[in-house]
């Protein structure tokens, strides 16, 4: 046998094909489960060069294509419901983490807070992103109502990023930074008041509250940012930044749930109510003035829509569908109807007064009235002009939505009505607000003010989850109490009568039931709807 294999190696190619098979042949006549194991190796090789070819042309294309495949595979699962095959046991893998965020973040948008959270769950259990944090504590928040668990969820968040900001050292503790969240949104714009309020009572220097607009950002109102521009460092380029840009992400200091200077995690709201009772408690007032090359333009524009001069006017701005497309069905709660306004509307100018209504163009056009602008549809409007309406009016009649917080900024007092959500009270006390009202679809009743600050009423938005869930509607404010509200301001500015002493007791019994469950705020309920809600103090 060693004989025919030594003259096969050195025959022809042929002879060895031959001897080759003669003995791999006789191998497997003596052993046949020799077969079984020549096919796995070689099954092996053929699926390892196959996942290579893959890995090397498609995974980059199948990865850029994750969040749009996650969308469809929801969407899909939706339509047809099938049993999951993610075993909860075991943390999901980086696509499935994508996959359970991108799903989460739709059902969050269409405001499907219970689906939403199915999914945010799931993601939370592998990732370690703090964004994914951020986006679930929200839905946890105001789709669910469940603020202590979206407090840890956040909290989590803020670990996440305290943890990548380490390696900063000194800057971590010397900058409050800043990002591009709070210029998107005229509203959250003019909440910079109270950051640098805070920064000034914690003997902060300007420079080192750093508001980083990158370029290419969307400024939402470009003139009030430019009002904030002498109280802080703002920086549009990287190249002024006092560290790499990379460290922003890790330095921020989050909008809704921000790190306290103890280094907490609390809702901004509480933050900004301390910071503004302190202010005002050390007797300062408003810390803008409008920009005096804007007086004279201001007041020529309104005259050339028939504003006389010297005449007073009130700015009205109502909340409606198409004010912000992010999360509009979720935020469909912090609307209103514009007719309900119209009874205020008239005793304003019945009493000598304009209005000025605030807005965009996307608002239902009002009808002819006397004395009344329609500014939001008017071609004088512009963010300069928006800012000298808010900062020149003799009040505002509000609802809970960004130009809201611009006239506390120039010292003008505030008409809140239909205010959403119940835990967020008004922050500045020269302010009357009104809430909206929740009734139980069972048995009509109205809830009262310690049910609606206890969860999830306290920040839910989700209409829908509140009505088939928790079997309760909310309900806008009569027309006929907002025009009451606007009667008592009237009467506040122009006499500064006292409150009757019966209101005046209801009222700091309401201070002690917000204060009881940690809803922090000074503004006072409306006369009217204590008068007209006699047992939503109790």
């Amino acid at each position: 046998m060693d004989e025919v294999r030594e003259r096969i190696g050195r025959g022809s190619t042929p002879d060895r094909v031959i001897h080759f098979l003669v003995v791999q042949t006789i191998k497997t006549i003596r052993n046949p489960t020799r077969v079984i194991h020549i096919l796995f190796l070689y099954s092996r090789v053929f699926v390892a060069r196959i996942w290579g070819f893959v890995s090397r042309k498609t995974l980059p294309l199948i990865s850029a294509m994750t969040p749009h495949i996650a969308l469809i595979v929801w969407r899909i699962s939706v339509a047809f419901p099938v049993r999951s095959v993610i075993r909860t046991e075991r943390p999901p893998s980086p696509q499935q983490v994508l996959l359970h965020y991108h799903a989460g973040s739709d059902s969050l948008q269409k405001s499907r807070p219970q689906a939403a959270w199915y999914h945010f769950e799931r993601c939370l259990r592998g990732t370690t992103d703090p964004h994914h944090f951020f986006v679930a504590a929200i839905g946890l928040l105001q789709g669910l109502g469940r603020a202590r668990d979206a407090l840890s969820c956040f909290a989590r968040a803020n670990e996440l990023n305290l943890q990548r900001a380490q390696k900063y050292g000194d800057d971590r503790r010397r900058y409050r930074v800043l990002d591009n969240f709070w210029v998107g949104n005229i509203g959250h714009t003019a909440v910079l008041d109270y950051v640098i309020k805070l920064g000034s009572q914690e003997g902060r220097s300007q420079d080192d509250t750093i508001l980083y607009v990158t370029p290419g950002t969307h400024v939402a109102n470009r003139c009030l940012l430019e009002q904030f521009r002498p109280h802080l460092r703002l920086i549009e380029h990287p190249i002024d930044l006092p560290f790499d840009e990379a460290a922003v992400s890790a330095l921020r200091y989050d909008f809704v749930w921000p790190l306290s200077p103890d280094g907490s995690t609390v809702h901004f709201w509480e933050i900004a109510a301390k910071t503004y009772r302190r202010w005002y408690q050390s007797g300062r007032r408003a810390s803008f003035t409008i920009p005096p090359q804007f007086e004279e333009r201001g007041c020529r524009a309104l005259g050339s829509k028939g504003l006389p001069e010297g005449a007073w006017f009130v700015a009205l701005h109502v909340r409606e569908p198409g004010s912000k497309r992010h999360h509009a069905d979720l935020h469909q709660v912090l609307n209103a109807n514009i007719n309900s306004y119209l009874p205020a509307i008239g005793e304003i100018t019945r009493r000598g007064g304009w209005v000025v209504r605030m807005g965009d163009p996307s608002m239902v056009p009002l009808p002819p009235l006397p004395n009344v602008i329609d500014y939001c549809h008017s071609n004088v409007r512009a963010d300069w002009m928006d800012v000298f309406v808010a900062a020149r009016c003799r009040f505002m009649l509000g609802t809970s939505s960004g130009p809201a917080y611009l006239p506390p900024l120039y010292g003008v007092p505030s008409v809140l009505t239909n205010w959403w959500p119940p835990a967020q009270r008004p922050w500045h006390p020269m302010d009357i607000f009104m809430p909206k009202m929740i009734r139980g679809m069972r048995d009509g009743r109205l809830l009262t003010l310690s049910e609606t600050l206890a969860e999830p009423f306290s920040f839910c938005h989700a209409l829908s989850y509140l009505e088939k869930v928790k079997q309760v509607r909310v309900e806008d404010n009569p027309p006929e109490l907002i025009r009451c509200a606007v009667v008592e301001m009237l009467e506040r500015l122009e006499d500064n009568t006292l409150d009757d002493v019966g209101i005046s007791r209801i009222r700091r019994r309401a201070d002690d039931i917000y204060d009881a469950h940690g809803a922090h705020g000074m503004g006072q309920l409306a006369a009217g709807f204590l008068e007209n809600y006699s047992s939503f103090i109790t």
